[in-house]
């Protein structure tokens, strides 16, 4: 009778720990809830997202939108404030072709295994400009080898100086704002979307024209996939 009473015995125990385990369903979900909280507010890194989730607006500091950059299955499209075609942008294997709206090539924008950007003019016959790595940021050289500019990586953004080394421009990523501020600190241009410090650099680079410059932009920010890559 004893040996049957501890067996009683030791089923209820079983039993209740299991039921203990099974009263509150929702704590094992609870570990889960919270870091999927906390990894939604957590403040997420421009320069550590590649890619375009979906149209890149730029405004003015008087809210109002000057140019937009439409993703497409082949490239992109730039417009103005007005929805006005400026430029078209369609992968090339490697390559990226930048065209008027008149599908005339302007230049291209070429990566090499280095990491370095090559811009071409429309024959891809010279090479008209080249955006290179310099230890952490990047330099951007002219045809002759002259430096031009440079981006230097900085906790809330990035710094852009001229050759001379002289303050031009600075990105600044706050509050989900990418913002384009010049030297004294006025804000150029903002999107609202999350972008990349070192591509917005480009956008100071007011040695190349706008098509140009947006198409280092687009080139930093959505490298070409695997499948577009291949010749």
């Amino acid at each position: 009778m004893m040996g049957m009473g501890r067996f009683l015995l030791c089923c209820s125990l079983v039993a209740l720990t299991g039921a203990a385990g099974c009263s509150k369903p929702g704590d094992a979900e609870v570990p889960r809830a919270v870091r999927a909280q906390e990894a939604a507010g957590a403040p997420v890194a421009a320069a550590d997202v590649k890619g375009l989730e979906g149209k890149l607006k730029f405004k003015d500091d008087a809210d109002r939108e000057r140019f937009s950059l439409k993703p497409k299955d082949d490239g992109a499209k730039l417009v103005d404030g007005e929805e006005r075609e400026l430029a078209r942008y369609k992968w090339k294997g490697a390559s990226l072709k930048v065209s008027g709206p008149d599908d005339v090539a302007l230049g291209y924008v070429v990566g090499s295994a280095g990491g370095a950007l090559t811009v071409r003019d429309g024959e891809q016959r010279q090479v008209l400009f080249t955006l290179a790595r310099q230890g952490p940021g990047w330099r951007l050289n002219d045809m002759k080898g002259t430096l031009l500019y440079s981006v230097w990586p900085e906790d809330d953004g990035a710094r852009i100086q001229d050759g001379a080394g002289a303050d031009v421009a600075r990105v600044k990523v706050r509050e989900g704002k990418v913002s384009l501020r010049d030297a004294q600190g006025r804000t150029l241009l903002a999107t609202k979307s999350l972008l990349a410090a070192e591509a917005a650099a480009c956008l100071a680079f007011e040695a190349l024209e706008l098509p140009l410059r947006m198409a280092l932009l687009f080139h930093l920010q959505a490298p070409p996939s695997q499948e577009l890559a291949q010749p």
